[in-house]
Formats: C-alpha cells, sequence, structure tokens
C-alpha cells in the first residue's frame, strides 16, 4: 500500500474518532444532570411510600448509584481510548509526512494525565460526590423513615458505608487505567 493510501485510510479513521469523540463527550455531559436528577427524584419520593416499599427501595437506591459511577467511568474509560488512537494516528501520519502537521492530542499538555481528558474526569469527579451525596440521603431518609429503630439499622449502615468504599475505591481504580495500544495490521 503507498503512502498516499495510507494517508487516506488514517484521515478517514481520524474524522470517525472524532465523530465518537463528540459522542463521549455529550454522554459524559449529560449523565450528571440527568441520572442525578432521576436518582433524586426517586429518593425524594421514598418519603409517600409505605414503610415496607421504603425499605424495598432504600436497599435498592445504592445499586443504581453504584451502576451510575460505573457507566459513568465506563464512558470516560472508552473516552480515553479514543483520544490516545487519535494520537496514534497524528504521530503516524506526521512520520509518513516527514513533519508536524497534526498535533492537538498527541500534544495536549493533559494526555497521560487525566482518563478520559479533563472532561472525563471532572464528571467522574462529580458524579462520585453525587453518589456519595445520595447515599448520604439514603442514610437521612433510612433514619427519618421510621425504620431507623429496627433490625435493620446497623446492616444498613453497614451497607452504606461499604457502598462508599466501593465508589471511593472504583474512582481511584479509575485513574490506573490506561489504554492499551493495539498491534498495527502489519505486525500480525
Amino acid at each position: 500500500m503507498d503512502e498516499r493510501q495510507q494517508v487516506t485510510i488514517l484521515l478517514a479513521e481520524y474524522h470517525q474518532l472524532y465523530a465518537l469523540v463528540v459522542f463521549r463527550m455529550t454522554s459524559l455531559e449529560r449523565r450528571l444532570p440527568i441520572a442525578g436528577a432521576t436518582l433524586a427524584g426517586f429518593l425524594g419520593s421514598v418519603g409517600v411510600m409505605p414503610p415496607d416499599t421504603r425499605l424495598v427501595f432504600l436497599l435498592g437506591l445504592p445499586m443504581a448509584i453504584v451502576w451510575f459511577l460505573r457507566t459513568t467511568t465506563n464512558h470516560a474509560r472508552s473516552f480515553e481510548d479514543v483520544l490516545r488512537r487519535i494520537e496514534q494516528i497524528e504521530l503516524q501520519l506526521n512520520a509518513l509526512a516527514g513533519k508536524m502537521l497534526l498535533s492537538f492530542q498527541s500534544q495536549h499538555p493533559s494526555r497521560n494525565l487525566f482518563v478520559g481528558g479533563r472532561t472525563g474526569t471532572e464528571t467522574v469527579q462529580a458524579v462520585l460526590v453525587t453518589c456519595l451525596l445520595m447515599l448520604f440521603a439514603c442514610g437521612f431518609m433510612f433514619s427519618m423513615s421510621g425504620l431507623a429503630l429496627t433490625r435493620w439499622t446497623y446492616p444498613y449502615i453497614t451497607y452504606l458505608a461499604l457502598t462508599s468504599a466501593y465508589l471511593v475505591w472504583h474512582r481511584s481504580a479509575v485513574r490506573l487505567y490506561r489504554y492499551e495500544r493495539q498491534q498495527s495490521l502489519s505486525r500480525l
């Protein structure tokens, strides 16, 4: 394959990846207000539920909160993968051209510092804070619901504490994520 064909193929992938960047950024930016408002709305309805329903709901909401953080971090990791692949394409195109033509991702000051770029990192952090606040609100609603003086008190507090610890650990583990470069077709 000659250099012109390689450049054409790489540019086509480059353009498609930037379309994916827009999708990932939009997905990340929409997560917090939409899912956060939904979870807060559910939590706000706890006060009008019958006691048995409240308990089921207060048991299930922390798992939904875990899912909310995990799916957000998944978007951030996927966003990171796209950014790193764009960086590789820039370097390949520059090598084919014999000079620096493209450099936005390959020279970006935050590359390799933040998983999913600054947008991904800030969104995941905001979602973590929202999740922890929601867990605190679950504990508050539990204490106000009349269930606090039952056999469920210590198990529920332990459940919330363990869920909170898991969320913080998961957020910390995301910081360690690194994109693994795919083998090029010429090496296969």
